[in-house]
């Protein structure tokens, strides 16, 4: 996995925008970009895990305002690094309420972008991850990226979110011991998903229908513990957003 930062630009103004992706074009921390004018298209687009890093403009000319925006985007994903970017410090401490990794003043300068850029990759790089072997290199697989794994043959094959999907020659028994216990469930010795990805799970076909509509089949004897799995994992969770 190359160390690519994936970024969503959110600014309204032409020239700035301009200024800021001159910036990340020239940088020497690889990126891609995203482009939005306002924050209810960041809204509509946004999903949870899908970027290392947020470029948000606090004053836009639109019924959200940037603060106000990235209230909702918490509300999705409370780690997503967010970074503002404005003409005024009026909004500096409700900014770092929203756990706001930097203030960028404008106009904005090489080294603010570049120093922001190095702090999202080092936030990225922190982030907890599966180590596998991939064309004889060692590759890392951040865990929220996982959405299910599945042995097939001599190799397992590794579902992604928002990446493509590819399989490592070694076994499921070795690699699921390498998972955080209290975000993975092991419903059959073939498979071992993320239950972050899991919509439900349907006890007549006995299996997990996932975020991206596959069913992992759960063995009949580990039907009430995924269940339970499944039901203290949504608790856990809905207890930290709400904190």
């Amino acid at each position: 996995m190359s160390e690519l930062l994936k970024i969503a630009i959110c600014e309204d103004e032409t020239d700035q925008r301009n200024i800021l992706i001159k910036s990340l074009d020239e940088s020497n921390i690889k990126n891609t970009y995203s482009i939005f004018a306002n924050g209810e298209d960041l809204l509509a687009d946004f999903k949870q895990g899908e970027y290392d890093l947020i470029l948000m403009d606090i004053y836009m000319g639109s019924e959200l305002t940037g603060v106000e925006t990235i209230k909702l985007i918490r509300k999705k994903d409370k780690d997503v690094p967010v970074a503002f970017v404005t003409t005024s410090k009026d909004h500096a401490l409700e900014s770092y309420r929203l756990s706001a990794m930097k203030y960028i003043e404008k106009p904005y300068s090489k080294e603010s972008i570049e120093d922001i850029l190095h702090l999202a990759l080092l936030k990225k790089n922190d982030v907890p991850a599966l180590f596998v072997q991939r064309n004889g290199a060692c590759e890392r697989v951040p865990f929220a990226n996982i959405i299910y794994m599945e042995q097939q043959m001599h190799k397992v094959f590794i579902c992604l979110k928002n990446e493509d999907s590819f399989s490592v020659y070694d076994k499921l028994s070795k690699l699921k011991d390498k998972l955080p216990e209290n975000g993975f469930f092991v419903p059959h010795k073939s498979f071992a998903v993320n239950l972050s990805y899991v919509m439900y799970i349907d006890m007549d076909l006995r299996c997990f229908v996932m975020e991206n509509k596959t069913n992992i089949p759960i063995r009949r004897e580990f039907l009430i513990m995924a269940k339970k799995a499944l039901e203290d994992f949504l608790f856990e969770r809905t207890r930290g957003l709400m904190k």
